[in-house]
């Protein structure tokens, strides 16, 4: 199953989350740690906050639901590559814009654990005039282990 999507964000980030997962104030106050920051990818319990590179708020990206990891580690056409994993206990994933939490998708997964692989694309390219950066995301079952980064982008 794939999904295309382009929507509007702010505060260069945009979430992948149960619709079930509660965020207090106090842990998403945590959330975007520096480590977070330079792997353009933070987690807390069943919410995921994805980087996104460009100024203008602009979010395209592509989601697939695989059967299986990608095998496929020839990360040379990505600028960054990282992954992580999300527990979705409730059946529906969202994907959301910020600060408004707006539902830009909502697809059903069965519950258990997931692993989240973030490739990004044209970074260089974020903070021209029309900005061409692109955010594939591939979604499969797998056991729960900490965040990855497979490739840095360093500017």
């Amino acid at each position: 199953m794939k999904y295309k999507l382009n929507f509007f964000t702010q505060y260069h980030q945009f979430y992948l989350l149960d619709k079930d997962a509660r965020q207090t104030n106090e842990a998403l106050g945590n959330f975007w740690t520096d480590q977070a920051f330079a792997d353009k990818l933070a987690v807390e319990n069943g919410f995921l906050g994805i980087g996104v590179e460009n100024d203008e708020g602009i979010v395209n990206c592509e989601i697939s639901i695989l059967d299986s990891r990608n095998l496929n580690l020839n990360f040379e056409q990505f600028d960054h590559v990282v992954e992580a994993s999300i527990k979705i206990k409730s059946g529906i994933a969202q994907i959301q814009d910020c600060p408004n939490s707006s539902i830009e998708l909502e697809f059903q997964l069965e519950p258990n654990d997931y692993r989240v692989r973030v490739y990004s694309i044209n970074l260089k390219t974020a903070y021209d005039e029309n900005p061409r950066d692109f955010y594939q995301i591939e979604i499969w079952k797998e056991k729960f282990s900490e965040r990855n980064v497979l490739k840095r982008f360093l500017g």
